[in-house]
C-alpha cells in the first residue's frame, strides 16, 4: 500500500507503522498481536471504540471478532453480520480498495444507514473509519473499524497510517498465511493441504487423494495423534493402492493450523514392504528375536532383512539405519501395519 504523496506522515506515525508491521509479523497469537496493534494505533490518534474482525475462510458471509473495544454487544453483533456488509461495505467499494473510508467520505447521509442510526449514534459514536483488510493475493480477510465520540473526522494522516498497515493486518489474520508460505517452497511434485482446527480442509497445492484427507482417514488420525504430543512435525510412509508409497509430512504452523503434504514415491531405496516393517521395529528399539516374534518369522530371516536394509540405505549399523530413516521420513506408522501387502 502506498501513501498519497500529498499526505505527510510525522516521524511518530512512521515509527508506529514500522512497529505495527513488526507486531503483525511476530509469532504471538492473533488476538494478542491485535491488542498490541490497537494500543499502538491509539498512541497515534485517539479512538473510543475499535474492532478487528476476520472473514471466515470457509463461509465468506460469516465473520468473527478477534478483538473488540468499546462497542456495545448489540453493535458488535451487527458489525459481524451479513447485513452490515451488505449495507455499509459492499455499496461503497470498501472491500475493493483496501483504503480507509470515513463517515464524511460516504456519498450518502450516514444517518440513513442502520448501523450508524441504530447503533453508532446511541453509543455516542459520531465519526470513524473503516478499512478492508486485503492480502497481496487480493483475498479479503477481514476489517478494521475505529470510531470516535467526536464529530471531527479522522485526519488524512490517521487514514494513511491505517492504510499503510492494512496489508500487514490482512496477512496477520489470514488463517492460511503461514500455510501458503510453506506450500510455496515445496517441490513441484508435492501436494499440500491445510488442516484447520475445526477439521475443515483448505487445498493449498495440487489435488490430493480424497481417501487420504477425509475427517476420519488413517493418515489424518496418525498426524493428529503425533502432533498432539507437542511435536511440530511428523513424516512417514503410507501405502498407495496398487503399489508404491505416499511420502507424508505434517507441519504445525501458527494459530493451530497444520499443513499436510503428500509426495508419490514408486520406490523407497529399493526396500520391500517387509524390510520397511523390520526398519520400523528397529526404530522401536526391538531386538531380532522381538522382531521375529512380531512378524512370525525366524531370527535368521530377520538378520537377512537387516543386512539388506544396511546395503540399501548404505549404512553399517542399526542406529545409522534408523537415523537415516527418521531423517528422510521412511518409517511406516503403526497403523500402516493393518494395510494388506
Amino acid at each position: 500500500m502506498t501513501v498519497d504523496p500529498k499526505i505527510r506522515l510525522t516521524t511518530r506515525s512512521f515509527d508506529s507503522v514500522s512497529r505495527i508491521a513488526g507486531i503483525a509479523a511476530s509469532g504471538a497469537p492473533a488476538d494478542a498481536r491485535t491488542e498490541e496493534i490497537l494500543d499502538e494505533l491509539q498512541r497515534v490518534f485517539p479512538f473510543d471504540a475499535g474492532i478487528l474482525s476476520a472473514v471466515d475462510p470457509v463461509d465468506p458471509d460469516r465473520r468473527r471478532p478477534i478483538v473488540v473495544r468499546g462497542y456495545p454487544d448489540s453493535f458488535t453483533d451487527y458489525l459481524v453480520s451479513p447485513e452490515w456488509h451488505a449495507e455499509c461495505v459492499a455499496p461503497f467499494g470498501v472491500a475493493r480498495t483496501g483504503w480507509p473510508v470515513r463517515e464524511r467520505d460516504l456519498p450518502i447521509d450516514p444517518m440513513s444507514l442502520r448501523g450508524v442510526a441504530e447503533y453508532g449514534r446511541p453509543a455516542g459514536l459520531y465519526e470513524g473509519l473503516l478499512s478492508a483488510l486485503i492480502t497481496p493475493e487480493g483475498q479479503h480477510t477481514g476489517f478494521l473499524m475505529l470510531s470516535w465520540s467526536s464529530d471531527e473526522p479522522p485526519s488524512e494522516e490517521a487514514c494513511a497510517v491505517v492504510g499503510c498497515v492494512s496489508l500487514a493486518l490482512a496477512n496477520m489474520i489470514d488463517p492460511l498465511q503461514s500455510a501458503r508460505a510453506l506450500a510455496a517452497v515445496l517441490d513441484d511434485d508435492t501436494i499440500a493441504i491445510g488442516l484447520r482446527p475445526d477439521g475443515t480442509v483448505a487445498r493449498l497445492r495440487g489435488t490430493p487423494d480424497e481417501a487420504l484427507i477425509g475427517l476420519n482417514s488413517p493418515v489424518r488420525l496418525i498426524v493428529e495423534r503425533a502432533l498432539a504430543g507437542g511435536r511440530t512435525s511428523v513424516s512417514f510412509l503410507w501405502p498407495r493402492p496398487g503399489g508404491g508409497w505416499h511420502h507424508c509430512r505434517a507441519f504445525r504452523c501458527r494459530d493451530a493450523l497444520v499443513v499436510l503434504t503428500f509426495r508419490r514415491l514408486d520406490d523407497v531405496h529399493g526396500l520391500t514392504r517387509r524390510e520397511l516393517e523390520v526398519l520400523r521395529s528397529l526404530a522401536g528399539g526391538h531386538s531380532n528375536s522381538d522382531i521375529a516374534g512380531q512378524l512370525s518369522v525366524t531370527t535368521r530371516t530377520v538378520r537377512a532383512h537387516v543386512e539388506h536394509i544396511f546395503v540399501k540405505l548404505e549404512v553399517t549399523t542399526r542406529s545409522a539405519a534408523v537415523a537415516r530413516a527418521v531423517a528422510e521420513g521412511l518409517l511406516l506408522p503403526r497403523r500402516a501395519g493393518a494395510v494388506p501387502r
